[in-house]
């Protein structure tokens, strides 16, 4: 399907109202409040406890039917069904009809669990409707590359992978959506018995249940086709039939978690990035420049990845640029000599310096420190934003104290680079804590420090009735444009994404 599809199709689901399935980030962090703390086999677990219960539908068409959801699931403006498998447009009749030349499609197929007609194959996260040729050809096989192919129609590539394996392999504009699929059904369904061809891409078992080679290759496409408006929007349907949800598009670095590259840190969905209504932070995700990663709050410094805690608009308790310090400079080692006395928001400094829009901590022969006054809150939980580098070597570390508790923080950043970003969680911080930010030797810059309180779920959700509409656009990675763009790719306006041929 190509891209202008996309385009129909969103303008469908603001004119038809899909929207209205859209969840609230709030809700959905409640949601999958039982995956916090949790991380790998557990969190797959966690995930399959909340997923695997679902409402579907009765196979086949008729009210009440696969077609009747797939009514609402996968027709564009004009009518026509959405067929990730061709390019063929077909379109539907009556809500609840089977479409010309289409069949039911399931991702994983029944036989990789004997046949059985269980919720699995009732389940619309696995079902699409499909030109029946492109059906037909696909067969039982599994998803990954396809190096030789006998069947390709434009969509999709059947034939066999570098090995000899039988497979068959979907548009790249479809990887992700394919993937997280995948990983939904590799989850929501660890309980069944695998056998026959389903067992070149599963093992049986509740951890990892994906083989390596297929969770490795489905994580690399999830990276580079994220999660799109027309993935976000089906989503949110199939949730309103079903009553369950893939938390792998709502979350799009959860997989990360249990399979990718943070297998080792506990997933918080109170900061986790989301899909969710308000959740502005997705507009500027750009899975090219990494995986899921980001600490989601732990004890050493994170690096400003994507599931970073981000300040909400207001509520801030502390914010300091240091713009006020116009002398000196942080690029060298005589531009930082002028002693900084604090100010109202840190009175209370040691061996402190004035760095050119940033403090330098401590000297050749001694640490330094600033402290700041009384923060106005009851206490709880509360985030530390700190941007820091080093000298002309990275001579130590920081300890940031909050209250009562003490963090210390490790960076890599020296006097030639950008400021390294860290985010700090603190819990159970008492009420008007104060914040002391040291160096444990010698010398380190820092600079633009924040401190703020999460609300609620410990996200603000911004009043979508406050945003400009206008028409001025921005890049996925924030760039602005005064006119529509004419570049092929996805772009923001009126915090809603467009799709560019």
């Amino acid at each position: 399907m190509n891209r202008l599809l996309r385009i129909t199709l969103i303008t469908f689901l603001t004119t038809a109202g899909l929207s209205a399935f859209a969840i609230e980030r709030t809700k959905l962090v409640s949601y999958a409040q039982s995956l916090k703390g949790k991380k790998k086999a557990e969190l797959k677990t966690a995930i399959y406890n909340l997923t695997g219960n679902a409402k579907t539908l009765s196979y086949g068409d008729g009210s009440n039917s696969t077609w009747w959801g797939f009514y609402v699931t996968d027709m564009d403006a004009e009518g026509y069904v959405i067929d990730r498998y061709s390019n063929i447009k077909v379109k539907f009749g009556n809500r609840g009809s089977v479409a010309s030349g289409m069949n039911i499609e399931h991702s994983f197929p029944k036989s990789w669990w004997g046949g059985e007609k269980n919720q699995a194959y009732k389940d619309l996260y696995n079902l699409m409707p499909s030109n029946s040729q492109a059906n037909s050809s696909k067969s039982n096989y599994g998803m990954g590359i396809v190096t030789s192919a006998s069947y390709d129609n434009g969509c999709i590539k059947v034939g066999t992978g570098s090995d000899g394996t039988k497979l068959w392999q979907p548009a790249e504009v479809w990887k992700g959506d394919f993937s997280r699929g995948y990983m939904y059904m590799a989850t929501a369904y660890q309980n069944l018995t695998y056998e026959g061809e389903g067992l070149k891409s599963l093992q049986n078992g509740t951890y990892p249940t994906l083989k390596e080679w297929a969770y490795t290759l489905y994580l690399k496409w999830m990276r580079e086709d994220k999660v799109s408006q027309v993935e976000v929007d089906r989503n949110n349907a199939v949730a309103d039939i079903q009553g369950n949800r893939n938390l792998y598009v709502d979350f799009p670095t959860l997989a990360e978690y249990v399979w990718g590259d943070s297998t080792d840190v506990a997933f918080n969905p109170d900061v986790a990035l989301t899909t969710a209504d308000g959740d502005e932070r997705y507009a500027a995700y750009n899975p090219a420049e990494g995986g899921g990663g980001g600490d989601d709050g732990g004890d050493e410094g994170g690096d400003g990845g994507e599931d970073t805690p981000v300040p909400p608009a207001d509520g801030i308790l502390l914010d300091a640029p240091f713009d006020d310090i116009t002398e000196g400079n942080n690029t060298s080692n005589s531009g930082s000599g002028t002693p900084w006395d604090g100010n109202s928001q840190f009175p209370n400094v040691g061996a402190a310096y004035m760095a050119g829009g940033a403090v330098k901590l401590g000297t050749g022969s001694k640490t330094g420190y600033i402290a700041s006054a009384a923060l106005s809150t009851k206490g709880g939980t509360l985030y530390v934003a700190i941007s820091v580098k080093g000298w002309t070597t990275v001579e130590g570390k920081l300890d940031v104290t909050l209250g009562n508790e003490k963090k210390t923080v490790e960076y890599s950043a020296k006097m030639s680079d950008a400021f390294e970003n860290v985010t700090l969680t603190f819990e159970n911080v008492p009420a008007t804590p104060t914040l002391t930010i040291a160096t444990t030797a010698k010398r380190a810059f820092i600079d633009n420090v924040k401190v703020w309180q999460p609300a609620g779920t410990g996200i603000t959700t911004p009043d979508a009735t406050a945003q400009q509409k206008d028409n001025t656009f921005f890049s996925i990675s924030g760039q602005k444009f005064s006119k529509m763009p004419t570049k092929p790719g996805i772009y923001i306006r009126n915090g809603k994404k467009f799709v560019v041929k």
